[in-house]
């Protein structure tokens, strides 16, 4: 991911990414991706986690997102 599109999801996405955003940056589907998380598989769990106490929807959180499309590099560069 280059640093201009890192920039443009902190700033669109301070805090997280909506599921059908990340999907498309991680080649999977909407569905797929909630189904995912909510299995705690990786490298998907490690972006986001299950909100409520009976797992209703996932979240996906900007910087992990950034930090794995990104690979060993920096964040945004």
């Amino acid at each position: 991911m280059d640093k201009r599109t890192a920039e443009q999801l902190r700033r669109n996405y301070p805090d997280y990414v909506p599921l059908d955003v990340a999907a498309k940056y991680l080649g999977v589907s909407r569905r797929q991706l909630s189904w995912l998380i909510a299995e705690g598989r990786e490298p998907y769990a490690s972006v986001g986690g299950n909100i409520g106490k009976k797992q209703r929807y996932a979240r996906v959180y900007t910087e992990p997102l950034i930090a794995l499309l990104c690979g060993d590099r920096e964040a945004g560069e």
